[in-house]
């Protein structure tokens, strides 16, 4: 499976369009595909993947089509000019993929509803060097930050702990603009990118409580798509609430774990705010309560565009509450195991911070599929008990061993074999 995914890339990335001008070395083929396979073998610097070079061109030419090493000015200067929605697109073939082989059906919920949680994460953050499309902040003690974040939409599950990237929207200055970007306007951009991603998919988006507001919901219904969006208080639906709550009609629903009381009320048909009464909204609260000690443990609410009922207002919550996955599942893995989202490979002039990041994303997903539906992959991380383990493993057999495919040395790690050495005189 691996190597079939990583042909996938390969494939998708001869359709990228080359935005050099003048004569070149290098196929910009080449470029990406040594980018990526870095990325994939997460390797911890471009300097380290060049010292390694040498001795691992054969297997890096045959598992990802990398036929050259360029120096490190032509490749960052290179993938600088690439436009990043070119490499946007080749999320779409994965996923396609993961259609095909019924995991999203899989993995519906509220009947047919595929569940996408939205975030944003930093990846770059300098004191010393900018560039155009950076986010400036001016500190009191006089000095600059110069940052890049980014807008990712994961495809998560409630009980599953495998995540899908679908779509990842820099948050950078847009070109000509003087003012910083921003979460809500990177979403507008994301939205239609997730909707062409899953195509006629029935998708519920899980938002925290920044996107509580009237553009945001008509950008999601434009698109097809519903909602559950964090609620924090101090907020027209929560001035209702108040109301239903002192005439005891809101709706309950209390039901009991090993070690918890859990209880949700709910009220459906709700006016957004004030500016848009036109958009009527459903609200839900979920309380947990310690059994033994009877502290509350947890408290949260939500709105949503689904009827909510005493039938589903259990999996509503559960659905909900997923939306953390992109924090703990996505954004923590690529910064603490193995990925190296914030380490600065190179940041460029242009586009080369947003398409190292964007590749970084796509080397995740193709791994999470792996977890998923490869069962190789499956055996090899069980032998080696940790992903950090697993990664280090593969870099070494790919780093001593020919290679015809990765699956090749997951099956030498599943194996456990050691390279013979010849016996000393």
């Amino acid at each position: 499976m691996i190597d079939k995914l990583i042909k996938l890339v390969r494939k998708g990335i001869k359709t990228v369009t080359d935005p050099r001008s003048k004569n070149f070395t290098y196929e910009i083929s080449n470029m990406l595909n040594l980018a990526f396979s870095m990325f994939h073998l997460k390797d911890s610097s471009l300097s380290s993947f060049r010292e390694q070079y040498s001795v691992r061109a054969e297997n890096l030419k045959r598992v990802y089509g990398v036929e050259k090493l360029p120096g490190n000015i032509a490749l960052r200067e290179s993938i600088d000019e690439v436009i990043p929605s070119e490499l946007q697109g080749l999320f779409k073939p994965q996923l396609d993929l993961l259609t095909k082989q019924g995991v999203f059906k899989e993995r519906h919920v509220l009947g047919d509803f595929t569940v996408i949680s939205v975030d944003g994460t930093g990846h770059y953050c300098s004191g010393i060097k900018g560039c155009p499309q950076c986010m400036i902040k001016n500190h009191r003690n006089g000095k600059t930050t110069y940052y890049h974040q980014l807008l990712g939409a994961v495809a998560v599950h409630p009980n599953q702990s495998t995540v899908f990237p679908v779509a990842c929207e820099p948050i950078v200055k847009q070109d000509g603009s003087t003012k910083n970007d921003c979460e809500l306007n990177a979403s507008k951009r994301i939205i239609p990118q997730i909707r062409a991603a899953m195509e006629d998919k029935k998708i519920i988006a899980v938002f925290d409580a920044l996107y509580i507001n009237g553009p945001h919901i008509k950008a999601l219904r434009k698109q097809m798509m519903s909602y559950i969006i964090g609620s924090k208080g101090q907020t027209y639906v929560d001035v209702q609430i108040e109301g239903l709550r002192k005439n005891k009609q809101l709706q309950n629903l209390t039901w009991q774990t090993e070690d918890k009381k859990c209880t949700a009320n709910f009220a459906n048909e709700l006016i957004l705010n004030g500016q848009h009464q036109e958009i009527l909204v459903n609200y839900f609260e979920y309380f947990e309560t310690d059994k033994k000690t009877g502290e509350q443990t947890f408290y949260s609410t939500w709105i949503t565009d689904i009827s909510i009922t005493t039938e589903n207002i259990k999996e509503l919550v559960d659905v909900a509450r997923s939306r953390w996955k992109i924090e703990n599942e996505t954004f923590n893995t690529l910064k603490n195991q193995g990925y190296h989202l914030e380490h600065n490979y190179g940041h460029g002039k242009k586009y080369l911070a947003t398409n190292f990041a964007i590749l970084t994303f796509l080397a995740f997903l193709i791994d999470q599929i792996a977890q998923h539906l490869d069962k190789d992959f499956q055996d090899a991380k069980a032998v080696c008990k940790t992903f950090k383990s697993l990664w280090e493993k593969i870099r070494s057999v790919f780093y001593l061993l020919p290679t015809m495919s990765m699956n090749a040395i997951y099956r030498f790690i599943i194996k456990r074999r050691q390279v013979k050495m010849p016996a000393l005189e």
